[in-house]
């Protein structure tokens, strides 16, 4: 594909409901990293995955660009915090960590899209080459295991279990769960 940062950023808008700064620095940094993977058309492409480390308006961006999805198991959430997102090969396990580094500022009230289009990558980004150890329950496709909590009986998939006491435990019921129960 040509130039498509229009209408990655028309569809990013349209998938996450308003055009930011973390839009336009997910699409920049999801073509970056497609195309330091070789992929032209991300769609035809099921070979790669994306672990972005903010669950912010880039997470949306990288995944409107890439076609990655949670639910699809192409996309993994790292909680840091970060505008950051790395892309990688699920046969080599390698890829590209893309970090925001801007040093500038958009001006106030201007066009952000023009703004941050108009500075290289290289003044953009912090950009290094990485490795991942991709664990087979974490790759996309059905589910490899699956046992109930003895605690709770609901069903845990991929080993997110844990041995506690010599039972087998969901997160949830070994270190607490997110939720309390009304």
């Amino acid at each position: 594909m040509t130039n498509c940062f229009e209408r990655d950023i028309e569809n990013a808008h349209r998938f996450h409901g308003h055009i930011c700064h973390g839009i336009v620095f997910g699409v920049r940094m999801a073509r970056a990293g497609l195309n330091y993977l070789g992929i032209d058309d991300p769609l035809r492409n099921r070979d790669f995955l994306v672990y972005v480390e903010a669950d912010r308006c880039v997470a949306d961006a990288v995944s409107s660009v890439t076609g990655c999805s949670l639910g699809k198991r192409r996309l993994k959430w790292m909680d840091y915090g970060k505008m950051a997102a790395t892309f990688i090969d699920m046969n080599s396990h390698e890829g590209i960590r893309i970090a925001v580094a801007a040093k500038q500022n958009a001006p106030e009230n201007g066009d952000i899209v023009a703004f941050w289009n108009a500075i290289p990558d290289e003044e953009l980004f912090k950009v290094e080459a990485v490795r991942v150890n991709l664990k087979p329950e974490d790759l996309p496709g059905k589910p490899l295991s699956r046992v109930k909590c003895e605690r709770c009986g609901e069903s845990v998939m991929d080993s997110r279990e844990i041995l506690l006491g010599g039972r087998i435990l969901c997160r949830a019921c070994a270190n607490g769960a997110y939720y309390e129960k009304l």
